[in-house]
């Protein structure tokens, strides 16, 4: 198995002040690289590049510039979200290990550090059609978070389709209140 290369994601500034993204690679690894290095880092930068673009046309649609809270967009939109980073790191898992990931990416996708593990881990574990936009994102950050529990009692999946049944039905409970209902319903199962 070939070695990954190891890149480091950094934002720059220009003389003029305008910032931009670009990868670093140390010396020693850079001369090790086999074949062109400087190809297989543009082809990596490009594939980042159209990632971070792809993800903030998604986020922000046309009003780029438009400050959004997480609160008000839809959950399919942060399944797609995760989806694309997903495919992101499907495409680069054998050749790049970028070594300071979760900043770079929290940075560039203008979210926590947590909200990408949670983007990453609900496209896992739910379907494009088990996300409802009636159910806000933090709901299923907090069922995924009790799923290794859920699934040792076989109620993962029966889960699922309880809480997107009550947002069909406009009968969410309070978020943290349906935390409270998960830890009770693991509870009572044990």
């Amino acid at each position: 198995m070939k070695n990954k290369i190891p890149v480091r994601i950094v934002q720059t500034q220009d003389i003029h002040g305008t910032k931009k993204i670009s990868v670093r690679i140390d010396v020693k690894q850079y001369l090790d690289t086999d074949g062109n290095p400087e190809k297989q880092l543009e082809k990596f930068k490009k594939l980042y590049l159209d990632t971070v673009k792809s993800a903030k046309k998604l986020f922000y649609g046309k009003n780029i510039d438009e400050e959004k809270k997480y609160q008000d967009l839809p959950s399919s939109l942060y399944w797609k979200l995760g989806e694309l980073l997903r495919k992101f790191n499907e495409a680069i898992e054998n050749e790049y290990e970028i070594t300071n990931y979760t900043d770079a990416i929290s940075r560039d996708f203008g979210l926590s550090k947590d909200y990408i593990y949670d983007l990453l881990t609900v496209v896992k574990y739910f379907k494009k059609s088990e996300i409802l936009d009636s159910v806000y994102f933090s709901y299923y950050r907090a069922l995924k978070r009790k799923r290794k529990q859920l699934e040792k009692l076989g109620i993962f999946e029966k889960e699922k389709k309880r809480l997107n049944k009550m947002g069909k039905a406009k009968k969410l409970p309070g978020r943290e209140k349906y935390k409270q209902e998960l830890i009770l319903l693991i509870s009572h199962k044990k």
